[in-house]
């Protein structure tokens, strides 16, 4: 089935248009690391570098269940498709992710015990067929209402439809699991436990391709129940969504014995199914039926228990992806279909009208929604979610407000740019592509406001031009390619097209793009052909198929050869035998590497003329893996580091593998990590021992060239999809599939990790340079149901590590001079630590050593205590002393780049400040301690009680202290960095003279 090709590029064009665009020197990296071996990092290590999440949570991503109590719909569980399972208390103002530790991030189904809403049932792995779609590890069990959880089995169930707790006995729980979406596997159907999820039978099996998608329970007879089977079959080059074991059936003797409902139903092959059961009403139920012929498709009903069945409406929109349906829990003739389009009934489905109406397209509600919670105390409450996430309606449909207070958006790939600060592009799942600033100088962080929409579609890669903002390149699904002006907007579609009369290129659903990392004019984009511009993409050349060209008409899935598929065939699946990574050579512009959807992995060495196929030399790699990521190394140019993805198959194992001669030969790297397939890996661009792999689950590093492995702590547990380290700042960006974008800043430690002297008793590692600003309070009173991502901490970073020993750690920064301006007590425990100097002098020209400490607030996103000054731009000295040992390094403060100063202003304003500061120790000689330095002091009966000399110098110090104020800031209320006013001056002078006069 599978064949490898070679490939030739016709003609010799191609080659001449690269060698006048690309430099012709080859430049290798190299480092000396010394003799000694790198000490592998570790998790406990790896906790000084927490990951900041920056958002966006505008976007939302897909949600699968909602859950209220219904006694009190405050309390809502929410839970995605890939990022996590979500908590409120008070109607959605504030959120928590109750499963950021948990082993998977997927979620099917959500079901809250009737009889007691602290014992919660969560299923695992989304029961969307999508072709991303993420895939759990069984059930888990909470007792006190998703404060913790417990793993109850069914690992191998993959997928699950739903849950039904009995009304009375929140231990007898039903699970209806749909199975493996990519492998035929016997864990599938209706599982049933009668001790809470101790141990569990299956009562309900069809065949090991046959699972079951829907299931409902009679509230007043907990042993009938109704449940969907669903067959179906995804792979990687398509899907057959249906087949003979779908179909409706009932038991009433709590899952012994079922039958197959046929009365009214349509005969032959079924898809999917949805299912709703009336609460006021459980002899009334609708059915959502998937079927190949559109006359017998559509929407059903029975108001005999199913006995007999009616179709009383077409409607069934992409049953694939939605089937979902919901009858209002007071009414049984109000009936809730949701699609991409969604429609509400009010005489039982016999008549449908749109809820959720767009008046155009991207404007109003977002389409796409899988999830429906309606208040049982009020019909026109609802809680309405899909793929942009959470909606709320008090009109039963007509208007929704959206919830976008917390970070679930599905990214696909990411890029940078070379703003400063940087921002962050990234494709989304249903939700275009979104730009936003790796930080602000909000106040209050990162707030969807600073995020913007920059394409259409399912956004996908993107590669910003690091040399300029006019250029940045998105894709959307299918191989929309487009140049976008980051700062107008401008959008110039530049994807290749096939000319009139050819046969049309391939794209996959994820098509990439990358810009040369040896000239910003030449991309490279991936179909079924290697396409070359360079010139920005106003003509491009390609190269021939560089697939397996397999036609998927000739291969079955189920035992259906492709072209026989009736029912959701290839849905979600375009074509197949395209490109879905691309790598070129960071050393030599014409080795390009081309990783396929199908398996292949092609590399040329003379920029794209001839193409070796290489995936046949992987040890014990089965033929026909998906290439989820070549990375060229910069260590060599035949090396080159490259992931497989096996789960289309069914294979959850890792695959990366390293090669050093262009593909003749592979190394196996995966040692150490846990199941899971990886989705990307990359090397730190100042140490290409450093690796870093993105899974399914989670993000790991390497500082020894994958001979060990560490999993990043404070990432909660998610999809990690797309990694970028950015040339700059060396921040390590992480997009995700489920939890927005984070960011570790300043990665340097990672690459100095086996540096000379790092295995010293103390040593500090570099310090990036620092940028003096001062933050803005720019929005006012937003309230507490805001999402704001974070911001960086003020100032420099500094990280360091300590050996075993003991004594406390002192931390010293001083000028060129020698003179210091700042002294710290800091963490002196082992391992590594990373703390922050804000650029600032102490409070008090006489202050002791400060404990240095980290910010922590619930309430507050930056401190708001009385701070000094901020030092003058410079070369400053850093210098760690314990141990018996002190070990020091330099930092570079600049200026803020948007403030016209020169040197000699910021040093004017310093000297200033620093004036005051001992200005206010000499009054506090003579008056004694004001209540707070920066703010006035002295209470009404003070000033009574003093002479009126005393209140004269009170005066000043007041007076003082406003202008120290002033120009500081305080509280939030910034500052400003330029020198002192002609005024301030005098004030300061008039202070002075006083304070003068009273001693004399």
């Amino acid at each position: 089935m599978f064949t490898r090709a070679s490939t030739r590029l016709s003609g010799v064009s191609l080659l001449a248009a690269l060698l006048s665009t690309n430099a012709l020197a080859v430049l290798f990296w190299t480092t000396n690391l010394g003799a000694q071996t790198p000490p592998p990092i570790t998790e406990a290590d790896l906790q000084a570098l927490q990951p900041r999440v920056i958002g966006p949570a505008v976007t939302g991503g897909r949600v699968h269940d909602i859950e209220a109590l219904p006694r009190d719909p405050s309390t809502i569980f929410v839970a995605s498709a890939s990022g996590g399972l979500w908590k409120t208390t008070n109607r959605g103002v504030t959120w928590r992710n109750v499963f950021d530790t948990m082993a998977v991030s997927t979620f099917g189904d959500v079901a809250i015990a009737p009889s007691n809403p602290q014992i919660v049932y969560a299923g695992t792995g989304e029961q969307n067929n999508r072709q991303s779609t993420s895939w759990g590890n069984g059930v888990y069990r909470s007792d006190d209402g998703g404060e913790s959880w417990r793993h109850l089995g069914l690992s191998e169930t993959r997928h699950i439809g739903k849950v039904e707790v009995h009304p009375t006995d929140p231990d007898e729980v039903y699970v209806a699991a749909l199975g493996n979406l990519w492998a035929p596997s016997a864990v599938r159907g209706v599982f049933k436990s009668t001790d809470g999820g101790h141990s569990w039978v299956k009562v309900f099996y069809v065949d090991r391709h046959t699972g079951v998608v829907d299931m409902v329970m009679d509230p007043f007879n907990p042993d009938v129940l109704y449940v969907a089977a669903y067959q179906r079959l995804r792979r990687a080059w398509g899907f057959n969504g249906g087949g003979p074991g779908s179909g409706i059936f009932k038991t009433t003797n709590g899952g012994a014995t079922w039958q197959e409902l046929t009365n009214g139903i349509p005969e032959g092959d079924k898809g999917r199914i949805g299912l709703a059961i009336a609460a006021s009403n459980p002899s009334v139920l609708n059915a959502i039926i998937e079927h190949p012929d559109p006359d017998q498709q559509g929407t059903y009903r029975t108001e005999d228990g199913g006995a007999s069945w009616e179709r009383v409406n077409e409607l069934n929109i992409r049953p694939m992806y939605y089937s979902e349906i919901f009858i209002d829990p007071s009414n049984e003739n109000t009936v809730y279909a949701l699609a991409t389009s969604s429609n509400k009934s009010e005489d039982g489905g016999r008549t449908f009208e749109e809820i959720a109406v767009r008046p155009t397209y991207d404007v109003g509600v977002h389409a796409d929604h899988h999830a429906l919670w309606i208040d049982p105390n009020d019909p026109n409450h609802l809680y309405l979610g899909g793929d942009a996430g959470l909606h709320e309606s008090y009109d039963k449909g007509v208007t929704f407000r959206k919830i976008n207070n917390f970070p679930i958006a599905q990214f696909y790939a990411i890029g940078v740019d070379m703003q400063d600060p940087y921002w962050v592009f990234g494709g989304l799942q249903d939700n275009h592509s979104f730009a936003g600033p790796s930080r602000t100088r909000r106040w209050i962080g990162i707030v969807n406001d600073d995020w913007k929409q920059v394409g259409y579609g399912d956004g996908m890669y993107w590669q910003p031009d690091p040399t300029t903002t006019d250029f940045a390149y998105g894709t959307s699904n299918d191989g929309t390619y487009f140049r976008l002006n980051s700062k107008t907007g401008d959008m110039l579609d530049i994807a290749p097209e096939a000319p009139v009369g050819e046969e049309e290129y391939r794209f996959d659903w994820t098509s990439p793009i990358i810009i040369s990392q040896h000239n910003p004019s030449t991309l490279f984009a991936g179909g079924n052909r290697l396409f070359i511009s360079t010139d920005r993409g106003e003509t491009w050349v390609q190269t021939e198929d560089l697939s397996q060209q397999i036609d998927r008409d000739t291969v079955p899935l189920m035992g259906v050869l492709g072209s026989d598929i009736s029912i959701s065939r290839n849905d979600g699946t375009g074509s197949f035998g395209e490109a879905v990574t691309i790598g070129e050579s960071p050393v030599d512009p014409f080795v390009l590497w081309v990783g396929m959807d199908d398996g292949n992995l092609q590399v040329s060495r003379d920029a794209g003329i001839t193409w070796g196929e290489v995936s046949g030399n992987v040890p014990e790699l089965p033929p026909g893996t998906y290439v989820s990521r070549i990375t060229p190394s910069a260590t060599s140019p035949g090396a080159a580091y490259a992931a497989f993805d096996g789960h289309r198959d069914g294979d959850l194992s890792p695959y990366l593998f390293k090669t050093e001669d262009f593909g003749r030969t592979w190394e196996p790297l995966m040692d150490g990590l846990p199941s899971g397939t990886i989705n990307d890996v990359i090397e730190h661009p100042d140490n290409p021992a450093v690796l870093f792999v993105g899974t399914e689950h989670h993000l790991f590093v390497s500082v020894d060239a994958g001979a060990s492995w560490a999993k990043w702590p404070g990432l909660p547990t998610t999809h990690v999809d797309d990694l970028v380290i950015h040339p700059r700042e060396k921040d390590l960006v992480i997009g995700t599939h489920g939890q927005s974008i984070w960011i570790v800043d300043d990665t340097r430690p990672l690459a100095e990790w086996a540096s000379e002297g790092a295995a010293a008793n103390a040593h500090l590692f570099s310090i990036r340079p620092a940028t003096i600003f001062t933050y803005w309070k720019d929005t006012s009173y937003r309230g507490q149901a805001e999402f704001a991502g974070q911001n960086p901490a003020d100032g420099a970073i500094i990280t360091y590590r300590l050996r075993p020993g003991v004594g406390d750690a002192h931390l010293r920064i001083a000028r060129e001079n020698g003179e210091v301006v700042r002294e710290y007590l800091v963490p002196s425990e082992e391992g590594l630590h990373r703390v922050n100097w804000d650029l600032r002098h102490p409070l008090s020209p006489v202050a002791e050593l400060e404990p240095w400490e980290a910010f922590e607030d619930d309430l507050l996103p930056r401190s708001v205590e009385d701070r000094g000054h901020f030092v003058s731009p410079g070369t400053y000295t850093v210098t760690l002393a314990t141990r018996g040992a002190t070990t020091s390094t330099t930092v570079e403060v600049r200026g803020d780049p948007e403030m016209p100063l020169t040197q000699i202003q910021y040093q004017d304003r310093e000297i200033f400040l620093s004036g005051i500061q001992e200005l206010q120790a000499e009054f506090t000689e003579v008056l004694g301690p004001a209540q707070g330095f920066g703010r006035v002091g002295g209470g009404r009966g003070a000033m009574d009680e003093m002479t009126e000399a005393e209140r004269t110098l009170s005066q000043h110090r007041r007076a003082v202290s406003s202008v120290y104020q002033a120009l500081n800031g305080g509280g939030v209320r910034q500052g400003s960095l330029y020198p002192p006013t002609q005024a301030q001056r005098g004030r300061i002078q008039a202070a002075r003279r006083a304070l003068a006069e009273h001693r004399r």
